[in-house]
């Protein structure tokens, strides 16, 4: 059974690709950025734009549980 991947997950997963690149600010403009484009195109065109694929999820659950 797929797991169903919420909006804060799915933002928190691709931003995880920024936290040691940027500062705090531009990373919370980033997460506005991303959770607007959430909202207008919806979780799949969202997944795909960001490049979320199941390998990036699996990364992105080892590498950052439970610190973003």
């Amino acid at each position: 059974m797929a797991l169903a991947y919420t909006k804060e997950f799915l933002v928190d997963a691709y931003l995880s690709r920024y936290v040691t690149a940027v500062d705090a600010a531009k990373l919370a403009h980033l997460r506005v950025l991303a959770e607007t484009h959430f909202d207008e195109v919806g979780k799949d065109k969202f997944r795909t734009a960001a490049s979320l694929d199941a390998e990036a999820i699996k990364k992105f659950r080892l590498d950052f549980k439970g610190k973003l």
